[in-house]
């Protein structure tokens, strides 16, 4: 649906009169984009966080001439968070996520240097994808933010996430307890009981 979207949105402005380029995550930086935007905080995941959707999220861009009100970055809570939060970086397997808090770029040769970021070191990320033949996303599963808020507990947690409650919040994650991946045959499984 992302791909449609994206498209058809730019179709729109272009028939508006205006020029209009349809991108999805290529052609430039989505996640400084994303944060200047207002739609998250950078994470220790080297993701974007939202706070309805964590780190589950795509992002598509569209270049135009139309005029446009800008929108500013929001300190939300999320990056606060990851500052006391190392679950990604101790979960992920080839150690390529950082423990200590953001650096003005001491990653990689990949690591855009003089950004003020947590940064990863892509390569160890990228060899460990290569070895694995498809992406691994650990990082995104183990992520705190990566919930259902539908649910009245996730949403009181994330409540107390982005405040000054964090230390609770933290706490009420490590007794929450470590999530397994679900194997696909469970996952459709799941999906269909729902109905």
């Amino acid at each position: 649906h992302e791909a449609a979207i994206v498209i058809q949105l730019a179709a729109y402005i272009r028939n508006l009169g205006y020029q209009a380029v349809a991108s999805m995550n290529d052609t430039s930086l989505v996640i400084p984009y994303a944060i200047k935007a207002g739609l998250g905080e950078y994470g220790r995941n080297q993701m974007v966080l939202t706070p309805d959707f964590g780190p589950r999220v795509r992002f598509s861009k569209i270049f135009t001439d139309l005029p446009l009100i800008a929108d500013a970055p929001r300190r939300i809570g999320l990056a606060a968070y990851c500052g006391e939060c190392t679950k990604c970086a101790e979960a992920c397997p080839p150690k390529a996520l950082p423990f200590g808090p953001p650096d003005l770029g001491q990653g990689s040769i990949s690591t855009i240097k003089g950004v003020r970021k947590w940064s990863a070191d892509c390569e160890k990320c990228f060899g460990y994808w290569a070895k694995l033949r498809t992406d691994c996303a650990i990082c995104m599963r183990v992520c705190p933010f990566n919930r259902r808020y539908d649910r009245w507990q996730d949403r009181l947690w994330r409540r107390l996430a982005l405040g000054r409650w964090r230390g609770l919040a933290r706490r009420w994650e490590d007794r929450r307890g470590k999530r397994e991946r679900l194997k696909p045959k469970d996952w459709w499984a799941r999906l269909t009981a729902r109905g």
